[in-house]
């Protein structure tokens, strides 16, 4: 899954906005605000992952939460809620597949460079 569908805590711990946020908030879309909220209750997804009998588990990384300016230092928050995650994956015997980008760039690298077309 993609960490802006899945994670939600859009404003949570030091995360800042992505290019989806953006899109997402224009012409009364709907958002991933909540999303399924897997920033919260990873531990009872994990738990309803394993009585499923799932193996593995893809989840992307989101950028905005790993590293809010886009780059600079690690955002310690962030790194903990990863770790925790792929920690409880594991305890479970499920395999985690990290995605690094899924199409979350940070919104100050849009605004700063044109994303990536510069």
């Amino acid at each position: 899954t993609s960490a802006y569908q899945w994670e939600g805590a859009v404003d949570e711990d030091g995360r800042t906005p992505s290019v989806w946020d953006t899109f997402s908030h224009s012409n009364n879309n709907g958002n991933g605000d909540i999303a399924c909220d897997g920033y919260h209750k990873y531990k009872e997804d994990v738990k309803l992952m394993t009585e499923l009998g799932l193996e593995s588990f893809r989840f992307s990384i989101s950028w905005t939460r790993l590293i809010p300016s886009g780059r600079g230092p690690i955002n310690p928050k962030g790194l903990r809620f990863y770790k925790n995650l792929i920690k409880e994956l594991r305890n479970h015997g499920i395999e985690p597949h990290v995605t690094l980008y899924h199409y979350d760039l940070p919104q100050i690298l849009e605004d700063e460079y044109g994303g990536w077309i510069n």
